[in-house]
């Protein structure tokens, strides 16, 4: 059987109780198209629970709060170190096996099936929720926590660079996409933070966000990172930096003005190919109202944690700030070809 591993069975649950977003929802189906150990445990979880149908009848429409007591026992008393998500998982390999070999099972009485019933409801209304919400917020605050270690890199760097920004030499509409570009020529916008990175002012881990959907990736070590000149490609950073056009006028902002967020919504179905690398070409992108509202995937859409020069971190809900600059887009410009630049010093425009 081809074993899940923990995020994968989440997701699973996740979809089973109808509380998964709509990228766990299509990672679910997948799951249950190509994986044998998915729709197995899928099944296993559908023929355990479906036995509870029959409760749902005049006669059993409560049930006594010392079942419900009893079931919770049973999900969480032993191995606290496991998730409920685990314990659920081994109750059903548990009960399936019993069906199978008509050994007693769990649901010998009506008191025991209705005490299951009442830990379903439980679980399915108050746990898992409770699950992806507080880890939503722990890939939230390491974010943050992330663009903080940034700033201070930014900062070390500015005080020992006569208070320039990390910048390398480029020229205005040069293509500012091309992360993991190997040629000579200094393209892409992420070769200015890689400074941080090859001087060794942060390690390259912390540029990408633990709730991204490119999260998992390879780790750098110097020898690797003396041969570069970039980000080898976008799974190594999942964040977006302020467009730096004129690196000789790259001046430290006095005031508070945002340098780097999670990554720019707006152009990330055109940078990616199917496997998820680098596209080797840009395709140009006309706003619209929806790319206009969407807020950064990397916290399921809710907003973006936005890295400040002052070196505060903000999770803000949308994407617009002081004087309604939006800083995901250049002012008055609707469409995109990867060339653009800000029309004033004013004009924040993050990109990958």
């Amino acid at each position: 059987m081809d074993t899940l591993n923990k995020e994968q069975r989440d997701i699973l649950l996740d979809y089973y109780f109808e509380c998964a977003d709509q990228q766990e929802s299509d990672i679910a189906k997948e799951l249950l198209e190509n994986h044998q150990g998915a729709i197995e445990f899928y099944n296993r979880l559908h023929h355990s629970l479906s036995s509870l149908e029959h409760l749902d009848h005049q006669t059993c429409a409560s049930c006594p709060d010392h079942l419900v007591e009893k079931t919770l026992q049973q999900l969480y008393s032993h191995h606290h170190a496991s998730s409920g998500s685990e314990r659920l998982e081994k109750l059903l390999q548990a009960e399936n096996e019993k069906l199978v070999t008509k050994r007693p099972s769990f649901w010998r009485s009506l008191a025991d099936a209705a005490a299951v019933a009442a830990g379903v409801i439980i679980f399915s209304g108050l746990f898992v929720p409770v699950t992806r919400s507080m880890r939503a917020q722990a890939w939230q605050t390491a974010c943050e926590a992330n663009l903080s270690k940034v700033a201070q890199g930014v900062t070390q760097y500015a005080g020992e660079h006569q208070n320039f920004l990390p910048a390398v030499t480029t020229k205005a509409g040069n293509p500012w996409w091309k992360v993991g570009s190997t040629g000579p020529e200094n393209q892409s916008n992420t070769r200015h933070v890689w400074l941080l990175v090859k001087q060794n002012y942060i390690q390259p881990e912390v540029f990408t966000c633990p709730g991204g959907s490119n999260k998992k990736q390879i780790k750098l070590d110097r020898a690797q990172i003396a041969g570069l000149s970039d980000f080898p490609n976008r799974r190594y950073i999942t964040y977006s930096f302020r467009l730096i056009c004129e690196p000789n006028k790259a001046v430290y902002p006095k005031s508070s003005t945002p340098l780097m967020s999670d990554t720019n919504p707006i152009f990330e179905a055109c940078l990616k190919n199917p496997n998820g690398l680098s596209k080797t070409e840009f395709d140009p992108v006309t706003l619209s109202e929806k790319l206009l509202r969407v807020n950064s995937s990397s916290h399921r859409s809710r907003g973006q944690n936005v890295m400040f020069s002052d070196g505060a971190v903000k999770f803000l809900s949308g994407r617009v700030i002081d004087q309604n600059d939006d800083i995901f887009t250049v002012k008055d410009l609707n469409t995109y070809r990867g060339t653009e630049r800000p029309v004033c010093a004013t004009d924040v425009f993050l990109v990958p």
